[in-house]
């Protein structure tokens, strides 16, 4: 009677540890190995890969071996002549740290190597119960369908849960902060509105007139770095067509042609609140590099290009030979104050001045005006926290130069 017990013992320790094991065995390593011909990782997926089946296996035999071993207990202690009480109340502990603590800890923390030694047995005792597993699982799942009637079955992760695995990687050092940033924007790319990509605001577009003479609009790119100009008549909320500037070389050959005759007559236009997947699929299904976004009142909001709409998705800039050789947008840092442009990015500020500003905007203006509730003046200072702000210069009502310095707690 006692190898009984100790059998059943075992028995016990070895399904509760397979179980914690097959549970956080690391799906996506097995998956991948399985993908490589691994004999053993192809079984353990499939073992894996019914959990309703391999649990049940496993809490029937667990069942087993802890309803036997208080039977077994209590008849040797009526047979010996010792308290049941007493005899119950040690096997319960020992139950406790031998069958359920101690296994469960060992193989939640080497659940990878565990799962594969424990996976042959497991299938085997799946096989033996399986007419009686079949029967359960048939009665759960009509509970199940009976209590869900109707609902929709959630994802088995969700975004937020990704978003916070890769945060934990990031953390542990298994991402670089550029990989983080790409898989997340990644991620949250078809819930991304035009809003969140548009780098070239209103204010910022750089526009020719429609009755502009080859001259003028060689001028105009000269001066600027952009490959395509938006062709407005009136003015920028009218905009009737799009020049690229490598047709300058053709316009050069007869200057006196007008511009009308060199530019895209049917410009792509979006809304602000379109999806920019869709405003990305609309570009290559109409061959355009560039989008005019308008606002709620039928005027120009700015412009959005492939460029922006990957670089969101990548969350990553892009740079090629026509941008701005290292841009300067910090001018000064220390580890207690700094001077920066406000079109500096929430999350490069907070990355270099080692602070955690909110990213619900993306540049330091925006942040400013959304705390100010209106457009500062130079010499104008606020606190946030611990943080002492100070407008430095304004370009009218564009935020250039602020200072920024950490308040130290006396």
């Amino acid at each position: 009677m006692l190898f009984a017990i100790l059998f059943f013992m075992l028995m016990s320790f070895f399904l509760s540890g397979s179980e914690t094991a097959l549970t956080a065995v690391n799906k996506m390593k097995v998956h991948s190995r399985a993908e490589n011909d691994d004999k053993k990782s192809l079984k353990l997926l499939k073992l894996i890969s019914k959990p309703d089946q391999l649990i049940t296996s496993i809490l029937i035999g667990n069942n087993i071996a802890n309803i036997m071993l208080p039977t077994l207990v209590t008849m040797i202690a009526i047979e010996y002549g010792w308290n049941v009480g007493v005899a119950t109340g040690i096997l319960t502990v020992v139950l406790i740290v031998f069958a359920e603590v101690l296994p469960k800890t060992i193989a939640a923390t080497f659940a990878d190597k565990i799962a594969y030694i424990v996976a042959p047995v497991i299938r085997l005792l799946i096989i033996i119960l399986k007419p009686v597993t079949f029967l359960i699982s048939r009665f759960t799942n009509m509970v199940i369908r009976l209590i869900s009637k109707g609902e929709v079955q959630e994802a088995t992760l969700s975004k937020e849960e990704l978003k916070t695995m890769v945060d934990i990687a990031y953390a542990e050092g298994t991402f670089r902060n550029e990989e983080t940033m790409r898989i997340k924007g990644a991620i949250d790319f078809y819930s991304m509105d035009v809003r969140d990509a548009l780098k070239t605001p209103r204010i910022d577009m750089i526009g020719i007139p429609i009755n502009s003479t080859f001259e003028e609009t060689r001028n105009t790119i000269m001066n600027n770095r952009y490959t395509r100009y938006p062709i407005y008549k009136g003015d920028i909320d009218n905009i009737v067509g799009v020049f690229h500037s490598k047709r300058l070389l053709e316009w050069s050959m007869e200057p006196k042609k007008k511009l009308e005759n060199f530019i895209d007559k049917q410009p792509l236009f979006v809304v602000e609140s379109t999806a920019i997947e869709k405003v990305f699929k609309m570009m290559l299904k109409e061959k355009k590099h560039l989008a005019v976004v308008l606002d709620e009142y039928g005027g120009t909001m700015g412009m959005i290009t492939h460029e922006d709409i990957i670089e969101a998705m990548i969350g990553q800039e892009i740079e090629d030979e026509t941008d701005i050789e290292d841009e300067v947008l910090i001018y000064e840092l220390t580890d207690s104050y700094m001077i920066c442009h406000g079109r500096l990015l929430i999350y490069r500020l907070n990355e270099a001045f080692k602070i955690k500003l909110p990213e619900d905007t993306d540049i330091l203006a925006g942040f400013i005006l959304k705390e100010l509730e209106h457009i500062p003046v130079e010499g104008e200072t606020f606190e946030y926290h611990h943080l002492h702000f100070e407008i430095l210069e304004m370009d009218r009502n564009k935020i250039i130069k602020v200072k920024i310095i950490k308040k130290t707690h006396s």
